[in-house]
């Protein structure tokens, strides 16, 4: 299994742009003049190929005989995946490529994408490549690289060889390391299975016996917390799902908190899962980082220290919402006082991963901030550290985030590696399950959730591996009417059922453990169970140890030499 494919190295700038137009989303006057060639620099030496000759070898197969003699420097297998890649076309409006490409983490990515592409005169190449994704953009068959080529502002596009195969080598050791420590994951997995498997476990899937009230909910926190840390006030929105259950019966209450460009949406089924089982499920939409927000930017542009206060104001909402709840119980009738709002659980996707694991205690680093962000994002392959080092814009001093309502965390494809240091998260003292997935280019599982699951102390911790899953497979499907942002089905991939049901299974049997007080549940959340709860094709794996020293070892066993 491949989790970083050959495509996401052989076409950095546009799989990048397709990957974030999703998890976020005027040139000055560049030449319209279309690309002819593309030239391949190595040192003082060139070499140059019709762009003529890759279009003929993308439709028909067929290479020219100067296209031939750079094929043949790559085996079968890679010639095909070459072509595969040109191929591949990404249905993607202008408007979002250019919100993307216009705002500050977009500029960021055209800069570094300019290391290894240039214009004829090697100026302006963030300008230039800019201009031609949005060109791009509008061709009626679909964005592609080809198209991308095409429309590049300059008689011939550079390819930097030198520092491409720098690239290319460190793509390689990442993919190593990658299988290799999603294999001890998997070994430690199955070495834990000690336990028989509960009869009972595939019940985890199915709705419960109860009924449930969906109710909009809105409110403005004006509340001087809120003024001093972050200047403003903040229009606080969500969906609330409301079990119908006897009278007299405290309700455990479950707030899910969404990742960059989703919204309350986003978990639906999730909530209406949790519900069904007597949960009370607060679904918030973060104004300031939802679809909205991000469809809504000017040329998608937002400052820095704009982006930068999402890691505050995130976390606030969330307090808020407790708050504004406990103080007016009325706006709830008839669950008036029946919401348990003293201990509650969270579950956070990506940016709400983060926001799940600050209000649990682990405080931002900024001086891991500082050692994370000098990186590329072409010499790590981690998207997510676009949307990480924003952070750095704010003031480094200490934030106080934590609220001790939050009495457990499921993070599923979290943001940590940048914002979070192993100090950070080892001050952690509730149970906190990590969802990882095996196919993630956006937030890698091996950076953001693997290495960081063994920072954690507390003694309730899981690791969970969702393998053949991508950063979107746990992501529900937009209602008609609701906002959304076009994911391209390479992205999502191929199991979005499966992962959105044993999300569904996982989080439910997590639940009854730590907000009920279930024992029984504790069976469930074993190594044996999560496999018994895969799917033969789609593996699910659950560990709730992993030895740092077993992870140490792999960088340099697997070194490319």
């Amino acid at each position: 299994m491949n989790t970083l494919s050959l495509k996401w190295f052989l076409l950095p700038p546009l799989s990048v742009v397709a990957g974030f137009s999703i998890f976020l989303v005027g040139s000055r006057g560049l030449s319209a003049t279309a690309a002819e060639r593309i030239i391949f620099r190595y040192g003082v030496f060139e070499r140059s190929l019709p762009i003529a000759d890759l279009e003929r070898f993308a439709t028909t197969g067929q290479a020219s005989p100067k296209l031939a003699s750079y094929l043949r420097l790559l085996p079968p297998v890679h010639q095909q995946q070459l072509r595969l890649a040109l191929q591949e076309r990404l249905r993607l409006s202008p408007v979002a490529v250019a919100q993307l490409l216009y705002s500050p983490l977009g500029q960021e990515l055209m800069v570094q994408a300019g290391r290894i592409l240039e214009t004829q005169s090697r100026q302006e190449n963030a300008l230039a490549l800019r201009s031609a994704l949005i060109l791009a953009a509008t061709d009626p068959k679909g964005l592609t690289a080809l198209s991308v080529m095409r429309h590049y502002p300059s008689p011939s596009v550079r390819f930097d060889l030198k520092e491409g195969l720098a690239i290319l080598k460190n793509f390689q050791q990442t993919i190593r390391e990658t299988e290799t420590i999603l294999g001890v994951v998997r070994q430690q997995a199955i070495a834990q299975q000690t336990e028989a498997v509960p009869a009972s476990v595939q019940s985890l899937l199915q709705p419960g016996p109860w009924r449930w009230l969906e109710m909009p909910w809105t409110a403005v926190d004006e509340s001087p917390r809120r003024l001093q840390l972050t200047g403003h006030s903040r229009v606080v929105a969500a969906d609330l799902y409301l079990p119908i259950v006897p009278r007299g019966q405290r309700i455990p209450v479950v707030i899910v908190s969404h990742g960059l460009g989703a919204n309350r949406y986003s978990y639906r089924y999730l909530c209406q899962h949790l519900a069904s089982h007597g949960f009370a499920v607060i679904a918030l939409e973060h104004v300031g980082s939802s679809t909205r927000q991000v469809l809504s930017f000017p040329m998608g542009y937002i400052s820095p220290r704009t982006a930068a206060q999402e890691f505050l104001d995130r976390p606030l909402d969330v307090t808020f919402v407790l708050n504004r709840l406990e103080a007016f119980p009325e706006q709830l009738y008839p669950w008036a006082g029946r919401l348990n709002l003293e201990r509650v659980a969270m579950i956070g996707q990506s940016f709400g991963g983060y926001t799940a694991l600050a209000l649990a205690g682990a405080p931002l680093d900024f001086q891991q901030l500082r050692r994370h962000c000098t990186r590329s994002v072409l010499d790590s392959f981690n998207v997510s550290l676009l949307l990480q080092c924003q952070a750095q814009a704010l003031p480094p001093k200490v934030y106080s985030l934590k609220d001790p309502r939050v009495q457990a965390v499921i993070a599923v494809n979290p943001i940590t590696s940048a914002v979070f240091s192993p100090e950070s998260l080892s001050q952690l003292k509730i149970p906190v399950m990590f969802v990882a997935a095996s196919d993630d280019t956006i937030a890698p599982a091996v950076d953001e959730q693997i290495y960081p699951f063994t920072w954690l102390r507390t003694p309730d911790r899981y690791l969970v591996l969702m393998d053949d899953a991508t950063h979107f497979s746990t992501i529900g499907e937009a209602g008609q009417n609701e906002p959304v942002l076009p994911i391209p089905k390479s992205l999502v991939g191929a199991t979005p059922p499966r992962s959105r049901a044993y999300l569904r299974g996982l989080s439910l049997a997590f639940l009854q453990l730590y907000l009920l007080g279930d024992e029984q549940a504790r069976h469930w959340l074993t190594p044996a169970a999560a496999m018994a709860l895969s799917s033969p094709t789609y593996g699910l794996n659950l560990t709730q140890s992993l030895a740092p020293e077993l992870l140490e070892k792999v960088p340099q066993a697997v070194k490319y030499r």
